[in-house]
């Protein structure tokens, strides 16, 4: 593997859970990463410093007690089953594939640590089993590893316990395989039910980056995106520009249709979602006290639905799934991707998988910011990663605190390290560029607390972009949300109201 490619991506891990904790690290954590970027007058300082930003993960060390034995016993994680999170959590043994068996290791060395067995239960519907077990008082499942947008509802109707209480004893937030960032946006009144972060690869896979057809852009003698992005200047009108270049009737039927060549795409439902975030558009803040209220800027988001209709609706170069319903459309555009008929799209990363055998070459660059004046390229989450929570029918949290906690530090250690080494070795990126774009990219991860707790504020997150683009097909902002604001009023005060009751 080229090592100075690795150390770039290396380095990418090292921002990210800053980015997520707000940049609080511990002493430790912060003497690690300073000394694995020491500078070096030695002619081989570049292949140096990748090994010794290589193993920096590997040297931090959690708090754990060194005594922590649990005599065998059996804990049951519930996972989900979708084929998108196979081997996040369990994997049936070792095949010589580097994340399969860094998954593999992780769970035997914390077995072996603590004196456990975890086992897993795969199913389809999760959150149904656990409620159930809950209102039985079953101690069936210690752990629930689930999806961001569907569990978190039932953490505040009090199914699990609060993760920054007294319970969970071993559980330390502030670690960096943690997102302070994400704890930050989902608690309310500083009570928060689940956590994410390097225990789950699905973190990175569903973070949407911007796809550039690298043949395209030099078959139009097109700007340098690459280029664009290091010098703040891929902003969304820069990206429309270049994509208005792009536009051939493959078919010869005078029709824009999915068969036909295009520079940009806004792919359908789940493309949209996307410029919440790149945008740096707020759906809702916090006071001193940790109680959410709506936030949304009026004015930006009427320029900003302005400016997407004006391209959503019948613009020549941009192509949008007429009945778009969700994941199957992305699929298609990533097809057309790999076909050399898309010229940029937002689609997540794990779409790398199924285009990793296209012949041109295509980079992976940050999604667009608003504009020239915004400071920072911010990535959108799909809503499906994960989260984990501990359910409160678990009669000893803190084991079950101490197992988890184990298992994401060594999942930050090795496992997110692993998941990069197979996205260099397995080819998903073929040049220096794509992999200081991925690490600008990672390092922009913005999760507003919104869209965590979307459907108990009556889907704000989706009901306003994509239905205003997708159903109407009008940019009258204004009406859209006055429809809609006290729906919304109203189920916050619900949400807080129900947290505020919740004592473990």
């Amino acid at each position: 593997m080229n090592k100075k490619i690795l150390s770039l991506l290396l380095a990418a891990l090292l921002i990210l859970p800053c980015f997520l904790a707000g940049c609080s690290e511990n002493k430790e954590n912060s003497d690690t990463k300073a000394d694995s970027n020491t500078p070096s007058s030695d002619p081989n300082a570049e292949v140096e410093v990748a090994e010794e930003t290589e193993f920096s993960r590997a040297n931090v060390k959690d708090d754990l007690p060194d005594d922590l034995d649990y005599n065998g016993q059996e804990l049951l994680f519930l996972a989900r089953s979708k084929a998108w999170f196979e081997g996040e959590m369990y994997v049936e043994e070792l095949n010589g594939e580097t994340l399969n068996d860094a998954v593999y290791n992780r769970d035997s060395k914390v077995e072996e640590r603590l004196n456990v067995t975890v086992n897993y239960s795969l199913q389809d519907d999760t959150n149904a089993l656990i409620n159930k077990n809950v209102t039985a008082g079953a101690d069936e499942f210690a752990f629930h590893i689930g999806s961001a947008v569907d569990t978190v509802q039932y953490g505040v109707k009090g199914n699990y316990y609060n993760l920054l209480g007294e319970h969970p004893t071993y559980l330390n937030l502030d670690q960096p395989w943690w997102s302070q960032y994400y704890t930050q946006q989902e608690s309310v009144a500083h009570k928060a039910f689940f956590a994410t972060g390097d225990l789950f690869t699905s973190l990175i896979k569903l973070a949407f980056v911007t796809y550039a057809n690298m043949k395209l852009v030099d078959d139009y003698q097109l700007e340098s995106p690459y280029t664009l992005v290091r010098e703040g200047k891929w902003t969304f009108d820069k990206e429309m520009e270049l994509a208005s270049a792009v536009y051939v009737d493959n078919n010869g039927n005078g029709k824009r249709d999915a068969a036909d060549s295009y520079g940009m795409t806004m792919g359908g439902l789940i493309g949209l979602d996307v410029y919440w975030s790149a945008f740096d558009l707020t759906i809702c803040s916090k006071d001193e006290n940790d109680i959410p209220s709506i936030a949304l800027d009026e004015e930006k988001m009427q320029a900003v639905l302005d400016k997407l209709v004006s391209y959503y609706v019948d613009c020549e170069y941009v192509w949008c799934p007429p009945a778009p319903g969700g994941d199957p459309e992305q699929d298609d555009i990533a097809q057309m991707l790999s076909e050399d008929r898309i010229l940029f799209s937002p689609l997540r990363i794990m779409h790398t998988d199924q285009i990793r055998d296209m012949e041109s070459p295509y980079g992976l660059i940050p999604l667009p910011k608003w504009n020239e004046e915004q400071e920072h390229y911010y990535t959108f989450e799909h809503d499906q990663y994960s989260i984990g929570g501990i359910p409160v029918s678990v009669q000893d949290p803190a084991m079950v605190s101490a197992v988890v906690e184990a298992m994401a530090a060594e999942s930050y250690r090795y496992v997110t390290p692993a998941y990069y080494d197979v996205v260099l070795n397995g080819k998903y990126l073929r040049d220096k560029d794509s992999s200081e774009m991925l690490e600008i990219a990672m390092a922009g991860i913005k999760i507003d607390f919104g869209w965590i707790h979307t459907y108990s504020l009556s889907s704000i997150s989706q009901s306003l972009i994509r239905d205003i683009l997708y159903n109407t097909k009008s940019s009258n902002f204004s009406s859209a949300y006055a429809s809609k604001k006290k729906a919304f009023d109203k189920m916050m005060s619900k949400l807080v109201e129900n947290v505020e009751k919740i004592n473990y």
